[in-house]
């Protein structure tokens, strides 16, 4: 180990501090890094993986944990976006990743991963607003990055956007419309996202005078709790239904159509996520474009922040959205 980071120094031109911090994804310039890496490449001078952790106290592994079950994960787009970017990000520190699922309760995976000693840091869901998994990571000394917010836990880093706002948008563009009677299907109730999006979605009923009582019902995230939904709310003669991701969206979609309804001329609809099926439904959907796979990346270099400098305090960071209007709710001529 120590004659490799000498030669590569050598080779670079830099110290071999510098070297220890580029194989180690520590904090160097983009141009010394790419310089010290290009050496690598050319001369295939690769510290031995135990060496490195000796050297540097660190795995190179880094945990992700999405407390789903594993045909959940692998079928749902949103999942499947989120590790792209993360392991995008990883593959550029030569990090590796070793995913934890829902196969366990919680207290078991989070002993597992705490009595494992094995991982640098974690990046883990926080879907629910009461977690005993991510209670715990943020309790242990692991570094751990969320995606999802805990605002109420000041020590808490995490990736996220802003949810009420994107909802406000939302619900104000099917208000400018014109519509007044405006469904909304929650999330799973409990959620960071459900009861944001629900908060953002009363926030601009109110703002604009209009009613939420009886309009309001809850889904699951799924297409199958959309359509359902979309039934209640259809029976409360509503003019406009705004659920709470694109998958929802689909399966009220499909409850409209078999009403014999038109969309948007008798009811307008609109989802969250902006997910790739979206713009291929018919007609287009309407949604808000949260860049599912960029919180991916972000989380991961979160953490390798967090990894270069323990003391620097949490880091928060919530990224931009975007209304995307589509035929769902203004129809084929003025989309």
């Amino acid at each position: 180990m120590a004659g490799t980071l000498d030669e590569l120094a050598a080779l670079s031109g830099v110290s071999r501090a510098t070297v220890s911090r580029v194989i180690n994804g520590g904090s160097v310039s983009p141009s010394t890094r790419d310089r010290v890496l290009a050496v690598i490449e050319r001369t295939n001078l690769r510290p031995n993986a135990a060496a490195r952790t000796l050297a540097s106290g660190r795995s190179g592994v880094i945990g992700v944990v999405m407390h789903v079950a594993p045909p959940d994960l692998f079928g749902d787009p949103y999942f499947a976006q989120l590790l792209h970017g993360m392991s995008d990000a990883l593959s550029e520190q030569a990090a590796g990743m070793m995913l934890w699922l829902g196969n366990r309760s919680k207290e078991e995976t989070l002993n597992r991963i705490l009595w494992l000693g094995l991982l640098d840091g974690v990046i883990v869901t926080a879907d629910n607003l009461d977690d005993p998994l991510v209670d715990g990571l943020l309790a242990s000394d692991l570094p751990t990055v969320l995606l999802g917010h805990r605002r109420e836990d000041r020590s808490a880093s995490y990736v996220d956007v802003d949810h009420v706002h994107a909802a406000d948008v939302m619900t104000s563009h099917l208000i400018d419309l014109g519509r007044r009677r405006i469904g909304h299907v929650t999330g799973r109730r409990g959620t960071v996202a459900g009861e944001d999006r629900l908060i953002g979605y009363r926030r601009a009923m109110e703002r604009a005078g209009l009613p939420t009582d009886g309009l309001v019902v809850e889904g699951a995230f799924s297409r199958s709790s959309g359509a359902t939904a979309a039934v209640e709310l259809l029976d409360r003669d509503v003019d406009a239904i705004f659920c709470s991701n694109d998958a929802m969206a689909e399966g009220a979609l499909q409850t409209i159509r078999s009403r014999g309804l038109r969309v948007p001329d008798d009811v307008a609809l609109a989802g969250f996520d902006d997910l790739e099926f979206a713009a291929h439904l018919d007609p287009p959907l309407t949604t808000i474009r949260q860049g599912v796979q960029r919180q991916g990346e972000e989380a991961a270099h979160v953490l390798f922040e967090f990894l270069s400098d323990p003391g620097a305090g949490p880091r928060r960071v919530l990224l931009p959205t975007e209304l995307v209007v589509r035929a769902s709710t203004v129809g084929a001529g003025a989309a």
